[in-house]
Order: structure tokens, then sequence, then C-alpha cells
């Protein structure tokens, strides 16, 4: 039955079709249809209009529910937020090439304007809130690092790690260290916080803490092995002088002496043959009026590793063991013949031991292997107290024409009578 129906529609639309070009508009035409007990008559004419105007409302219909559609709105929506991504997303990448340009003031009204919806990426902040710091701006890049937080606690390690930074940047050292101290369990892996951690432990003077951080410097390989190396050296110098310091205040010099000698026993043997240590160790027992104590140590370090420093250190100081020191320097001298810093300490404990003529005999050696300020500057202090006038001027005038270095204060001949 549906078949014979389309058929007869078929049949019917042809009809009309040819009506329509052989008699129509002359004569409207008659039409009926027929379907089981149902009957439909019209004119052609009437017929026409009518189907254009169902078309009509057929095409409207259509294009209302196409607007209407909840699922067009939500495409439309989605395309308006691409094209509104976009433009935030221009801004974000000119931001961050004025901050490759290093123009501070630009990178951040654009880093900011391209981060207005939490989607964004988080750098955007991150940079603005570097470029506000370079601004000077305080105020800003600690709005920028809290709009970060707000937007992405999920990153709130990197965020709080980049505030520690830019507070140490601004030496803004205790809350530094108050960041610092709240993310560390989780952040020290990285090498940028690591680092800012430990010069903040050095700049604050926290040895102690900078003792607990050194294993964990260490086996993470968060700094090179010289610098690890510096800085256990540094905070046994630390510990020691913290030794003292500490005993000092309520003890007396015997007992400030128990505890500096406990460190001192403790301390790995290379840091006994260490110049600067070893300097700074005997420096603490002459406070402690431990002369003879320091003065052995020191020649303990020159026998295992010579030092020129500590050589110089060995003349330079009154331990008040001159005759000795006279008989261990002297022994030096003969495996060191050309010593020109030995030379030199040995006239200066000459001096002290009122042995002139050795004296002299000694700073001259040290001129003739090699020239030094302090030398001839030493050397003609004595001979004007000699009386030899004219070799003085001519050793200060070679004291002048090299770089000048501070005169000690030693023990000088009186001037003979005229």
């Amino acid at each position: 039955m549906i078949k014979l129906f389309v058929f007869s529609l078929l049949a019917i639309v042809l009809a009309l079709l040819v009506n329509l070009y052989t008699g129509f508009p002359t004569d409207p035409g008659y039409l009926m249809l027929a379907f089981g007990n149902y009957t439909f008559e019209t004119s052609l004419f009437a017929m026409l209009i009518a189907l254009g105007v169902v078309y009509l409302l057929l095409r409207l219909l259509l294009v209302l529910l196409y607007t209407l559609n909840p699922l067009n709105l939500l495409s439309l929506g989605k395309v308006f937020s691409r094209k509104s991504k976009s433009r935030r997303r221009t801004k974000s990448v000119e931001g961050f090439l004025a901050f490759a340009r290093r123009d501070w003031l630009t990178a951040y009204g654009l880093l900011i304007r391209g981060a207005k919806r939490s989607e964004d990426n988080v750098a955007n902040y991150l940079a603005a809130a570097y470029a506000a710091h370079e601004l000077g701006d305080r105020e800003a890049w600690l709005k920028a690092l809290e709009s970060a937080e707000e937007n992405y606690p999920s990153a709130h390690s990197t965020i709080q790690s980049v505030k520690a930074q830019l507070l140490f940047r601004s030496n803004q050292l205790e809350q530094c260290l108050a960041v610092l101290e709240q993310i560390k369990k989780d952040s020290l892996n990285d090498p940028a916080l690591a680092d800012v951690l430990k010069q903040v432990y050095i700049r604050l003077e926290e040895w102690e803490k900078l003792s607990e951080l050194i294993p964990l410097l260490e086996k993470k390989k968060l700094v090179d092995p010289d610098e690890l190396e510096q800085l256990k050296l540094r905070i046994f110098m630390e510990q020691l002088y913290g030794a003292y310091n500490t005993a000092s205040e309520t003890s007396s010099d015997e007992e400030i002496l128990d505890e500096v000698r406990k460190l001192w026993k403790k301390a790995p043997s290379k840091y006994k043959e260490e110049a600067k240590v070893v300097k700074h160790y005997a420096g603490l027992l002459q406070k402690c009026g431990s002369h003879l104590d320091a003065a052995k140590v020191i020649e303990n370090a020159l026998d295992s590793n010579w030092s020129t420093e500590l050589v110089l250190e060995y003349g330079a100081t009154d331990f008040g063991a001159n005759q000795q020191q006279l008989l261990v320097a002297e022994a030096w001298l003969k495996e060191r013949p050309a010593n020109s810093e030995l030379m030199l300490s040995l006239g200066r404990i000459c001096l002290r031991n009122q042995l002139w003529g050795k004296a002299r005999e000694y700073y001259s050696a040290s001129i003739k292997v090699a020239p030094s300020a302090a030398a001839h500057e030493e050397l003609s202090m004595l001979l004007r107290n000699l009386g030899e006038i004219a070799q003085a001027e001519a050793h200060f005038k070679s004291f002048t024409d090299l770089t000048g270095s501070k005169l000690l204060h030693l023990p000088m001949p009186d001037l003979p009578e005229s």
C-alpha cells in the first residue's frame, strides 16, 4: 500500500509539473487526493502556495531549533573561549618575549594580563613575579606569587621556591629562611633551592644548621667536591670559634682550652695540616694563654705540609719561645736553603733574640733570593738603628718601589752614642 501511495505521489507530482508547464496560470487546475476513507480537494495554484508556505515554515523551524539547540550554544561558547584563550596566549607569548629582552615593565603587564584564568600556565605568574622584582616592586611580585598560589595550589612547592629565591635576592634573609624551612623537606632535591638555603645559612652564620645540611648536599651531589670541602672546613673553623666563645662566657682559660682541644682531637688529619685551620686554632690557643702549644701546632703542621702562610705566621708571632723557634726554623732551613719566606721569618726571630748581625744576614739573604717589601722595610729599620743610615735609605727606597706591607713592631738595637 505504501509503495502504491509513493508511486501515486510521484505520478501526481509529474502531472503537476506537466500541467504547470502547459496550462498554468490560465487554468488553475484541480487536484484531489484520496487515501482510504479520506479525500483532499484543492486547486493546483492553492496547492503550490500551501507547499511554499509549509516549506518556509519548516525552514524557519529548523533554523530556530539549530539556534536554540544547547549543544550548538555550547559549541559557540567553546569557539568564544578558544578565541579568548588565543588572545591571552598571544599576550603571554609577547610577555615572555619582553621578558627575554629584559623589558621588565612590559613583560610584567603582558604576563599578568595573559594569566587571568586559572587554566593558564603558572609560568606567567612566576615570570611576572621575577619581572616585578627586577623593577624593585616588592608588593607586585608578592601579589603575583599569591595569585599563582591561589590558582595553582598543586604548584605550591615551586611557587614557594621562587618566593624564597626572590626574598634572598632582596636580602630579606630571615623571611627567606622561614619559607625555606617550610618547604625544604619536599624540595631540597632542587639544586637552586639547596644553594639558596646554603647561602642563607652562611650569611646568617647558622653553622650548626649548615652542618646538618651537608650530608644531604653530599648525598645528592648538589655541590661540587671542592666547594663541599671548603664548606666542611669553614664549619669546623666556626665550631672551634663557637666552642671558644661559648666557654669563655662562663669558664676559665683552662676549661676553654679543654673544649677547644676536644674538637681539635676529633678533626680530620688533613685539617691539622691546612694553613687556614692551623692558623685559626693557634690563634685561639694564644687567646687562652697557651702560646707554646700554639707554636707547636704550627711546627707540626709545617713538618707535615710546608706552607708559606704558616712559616710567615711562625716568624711574625711572639710565642715566648724565641730561642727554641730559632733552632726549629734553622733546622727547616737546612732542608730549604733558598726559601726567602723562611729566611724572612728567621730574620724576625733573630730580632726577638736580639741577634742583630744574624738578623741582618737573614734579611739580606731573603732579599737576594726574592725581594719583598717587608724584608726591605724591616732591614731598613734595623740598619737605621745600627747607625747605617745610607744603607737604610737604600732599602727604604726599595721598599717604596714595591707593594707596601704592614710593618711589624719588632725589637731594634739602640742607636750608638755619638
